[in-house]
């Protein structure tokens, strides 16, 4: 299989995944949809089943039949960290996600356009750019500099992940979308994971 086909099997898989996931929760959603590229691997979604809050998982179940920990609570330091992240996560990183993916589907499935993928991709890059500078600017309590750490650091992947996708349109090899998407898994997989400690089940934060 071509480089192009899979990338069209992947987008094709995707979509239709994305079209039953009506009545999911917000990180579900992302894990299944809003990746750079349109690209967030099955494991992940795996992932997303095996941590989040309340879920047994199946080996587990099967072996000692107990329940995950659910995270402890978050101190008032670490709540206010949290509330002060929310909008930008909300808002802005599961959005531009969530139009990336849209960008990908269109271009691995539809019009094939390089040009158009460019003008849809290039600001969304500035958009995941600029949020990492937000972020990085927002104080963190110690115990939870690793969170904030690896916010960053899926955040500079999600970036990393655009400009593959904007590499399509400089050269035409439709290739850089396959390293799109394994930057874009892990920055998936690292978003499930900080927002299940900072905001379980993605409700927001009173």
């Amino acid at each position: 299989m071509t480089a192009h086909e899979q990338i069209i099997t992947f987008f094709f898989d995707e979509g239709k995944r994305s079209g039953l996931s009506v009545g999911m929760s917000r990180s579900s959603l992302l894990v299944l949809s809003a990746v750079v590229a349109g690209l967030i691997a099955i494991a992940g979604a795996a992932l997303w089943q095996e941590i989040a809050p309340g879920r047994v998982a199946a080996p587990a179940l099967a072996t000692i039949g107990t329940v995950p920990a659910a995270p402890p609570p978050l101190s008032a330091d670490e709540e206010t960290y949290a509330e002060a992240l929310w909008p930008l996560h909300q808002e802005i990183v599961e959005a531009s996600a969530g139009r990336l993916t849209s960008a990908g589907l269109a271009y691995a499935i539809d019009d094939h356009d390089a040009r158009r993928l460019a003008a849809k991709v290039a600001p969304i890059r500035d958009t995941f750019h600029a949020t990492r500078e937000k972020v990085a600017a927002i104080p963190a309590p110690a115990s939870l500099q690793a969170m904030r750490d690896r916010y960053l650091e899926l955040l500079g992947l999600y970036e990393e992940s655009a400009t593959e996708m904007l590499e399509v349109a400089r050269d035409g090899d439709d290739g850089h979308l396959i390293d799109a998407q394994r930057k874009s898994e892990r920055a998936a997989e690292y978003l499930v994971k900080v927002g299940d400690v900072l905001w379980p089940g993605e409700h927001k934060p009173n």
